[in-house]
């Protein structure tokens, strides 16, 4: 009988405990319920008496998006580089130069001056911004993670020893970069690439003759193309690519 009274006992002290858990649980959700009822009252009294900023309009940076390509490349689970990539093309170029004259202010001949500076470059070049990233260091193996060898990389891309090479490949042909220039990126166009860029990345310009070795345009003006641009290193390779792209409006 003892033994029968202590677990009716310890019955009731669950009973009460679970519902003064549940109490609990209904006192949170209503203290929850009035706070974010409140939010609102807060929001708009911070708004009444701090005057907020007119924030711009991200259509452009939306219309930019199609023309960045993406890629990281893996050996194992292990990172061994990050690249974005922007196709500087007429259209991009035309955002930017309205992002500009948004962030800046220009008068309608600065404007058209620009417009034909910029149009203008893509006559004679191919040009993407690359925004990429590595590790310092690379294991190449799992046995690399045991016994402590690894390589140390040198420069991302543009130098003799760089740990990465580019190609353009439009079909079955391939072509080296005229040049590849470590820039600092526009503030314009550090808003097109968003969080894929960041200060501890590194940010090139890269351009590839417009015409063949034989004075043949590798993109016919308002025709459009599929293409992808090519990274190789000594232990891999990865690529972005564009399909049915337009790259020049102009003839």
């Amino acid at each position: 009988m003892l033994f029968c009274h202590k677990i009716l006992k310890q019955d009731e002290v669950i009973m009460k405990l679970q519902k003064a858990h549940a109490l609990f649980r209904m006192v949170v959700f209503i203290q929850c319920i009035v706070l974010i009822s409140g939010c609102n009252k807060i929001i708009d009294w911070g708004k009444q008496n701090f005057k907020q900023a007119v924030e711009h309009s991200q259509d452009l940076v939306a219309q930019v998006q199609p023309y960045i390509k993406s890629t990281i490349a893996y050996i194992q689970f292990a990172t061994v580089a990050e690249f974005s990539v922007l196709l500087l093309n007429d259209q991009v170029r035309l955002l930017y130069v309205d992002f500009h004259k948004r962030y800046h202010g220009l008068t309608p001949e600065q404007e058209s001056l620009m417009l034909q500076r910029v149009l203008n470059e893509n006559k004679y070049f191919i040009s993407f911004y690359v925004v990429g990233s590595q590790p310092d260091n690379v294991y190449e193996s799992n046995k690399s993670l045991f016994t402590g060898e690894y390589q140390k990389l040198g420069a991302l891309l543009g130098d003799k020893e760089a740990t990465w090479h580019m190609r353009l490949q439009i079909g079955n042909k391939q072509y080296l970069p005229e040049s590849i220039k470590v820039v600092e990126l526009p503030v314009e166009y550090r808003h097109f690439f968003g969080s894929r860029y960041s200060q501890f990345k590194s940010v090139y310009l890269v351009r590839f003759d417009a015409r063949d070795p034989q004075g043949f345009p590798l993109f016919s003006p308002r025709e459009l193309h599929t293409f992808s641009l090519r990274f190789y290193s000594s232990l891999c390779k990865t690529d972005v690519s564009w399909e049915k792209c337009l790259y020049s409006k102009l003839g």
